[in-house]
């Protein structure tokens, strides 16, 4: 690989509330949709934990109704 190439960026994303914002990626997330309905009939128990993990780690970005999303891009060319 060469011209590798870096960029952060950021998004930010509108919410009422934690609990709002993890209401709205349980709806919209594929993964985090998937894991829910899962759990929801297996593992209740599990499901009240991942919540209460989401809410504990979004907490951290969320600040005056925005919950801020950082991330670094790559991208490279393939030889």
């Amino acid at each position: 690989m060469h011209d590798i190439l870096f960029d952060r960026g950021r998004m930010e994303v509108p919410a009422l509330s934690v609990p709002h914002y993890r209401e709205l990626t349980e709806r919209t997330a594929g993964p985090v949709l998937k894991l829910v309905e899962s759990l929801s009939t297996s593992d209740p128990g599990k499901l009240a934990a991942f919540r209460t993990e989401f809410d504990a780690l979004t907490s951290q970005y969320y600040d005056r109704n925005i919950v801020r999303l950082d991330y670094l891009m790559t991208r490279a060319v393939k030889v």
